[in-house]
């Protein structure tokens, strides 16, 4: 039986055609090592992931071809059971894409924002994922970061995101990743730097959900050491 001490975070990967391998292989790497018993052999884990797209095959940027657990529409039935969704990048004229069709991958994000409201969730953009959270205007106000040779673009896609809904000026900044706190409704929203930017997000958000020490340790099993 699940307690409050080994409480099981289920965690979604949204996934589209052209999508960056490392920007969602790294969080999933970072993630399914983290456990409360801090066991490689018999561990308990924390974080349930779950790799979403609109088809069931998506190809990757590099090319590497990688199946979902679940689709988009069956994500959507169950939105409220994600505690956790992670939005890696790909070349910004896909992600322009996504945002300007209004496809089922942006929809998804905002109505995973839509339903978080009086409970804290974690949605977390990895490099230039941010430009799909930029445009539904959740990072009005905050402090946030992309890839460094993205950040003029993503200052670009909130500039127009608060022409459209309104609210505070976003903050855009370099760095390995921000917690930009949370909103009014209870969401917590992570973004990081390109690539590798997302190990140490994924670890911030790990010792969120545990501690230092499990963070800490799944940084050893992997043998990643932040810059």
């Amino acid at each position: 039986m699940v307690t409050v001490s080994n409480r099981v975070y289920e965690v979604g990967i949204l996934l589209y055609d052209g999508v960056d391998l490392l920007d969602f292989a790294g969080p999933h790497g970072v993630l399914s090592h983290v456990s409360y018993n801090n066991n490689p052999i018999s561990p308990e884990h924390v974080f349930k992931i779950q790799l979403i797209s609109a088809r069931e095959e998506v190809t990757a940027s590099d090319p590497v071809t990688v199946k979902h657990h679940i689709s988009i529409p069956e994500a959507r039935k169950q939105v409220e059971n994600f505690d956790i969704l992670i939005v890696p990048g790909g070349p910004p004229r896909v992600l322009q894409q996504l945002i300007d069709s209004n496809g089922p991958e942006y929809q998804f994000i905002q109505a995973y924002i839509n339903e978080s409201k009086n409970q804290e969730r974690i949605l977390m953009s990895v490099c230039s994922g941010a430009f799909i959270l930029g445009a539904t205007g959740i990072l009005a106000g905050k402090t946030v970061t992309t890839h460094s040779l993205a950040l003029d673009g993503l200052r670009d896609i909130c500039q127009e995101a608060a022409k459209k809904y309104g609210g505070a000026p976003t903050k855009v900044m370099k760095a390995r990743y921000v917690d930009g706190g949370l909103t009014k409704t209870g969401m917590r929203v992570i973004t990081t730097g390109g690539i590798s930017c997302g190990f140490d997000g994924s670890l911030y958000l790990a010792s969120l959900k545990t501690s230092e020490s499990a963070s800490n340790f799944s940084a050893m099993l992997l043998e990643y050491i932040a810059p």
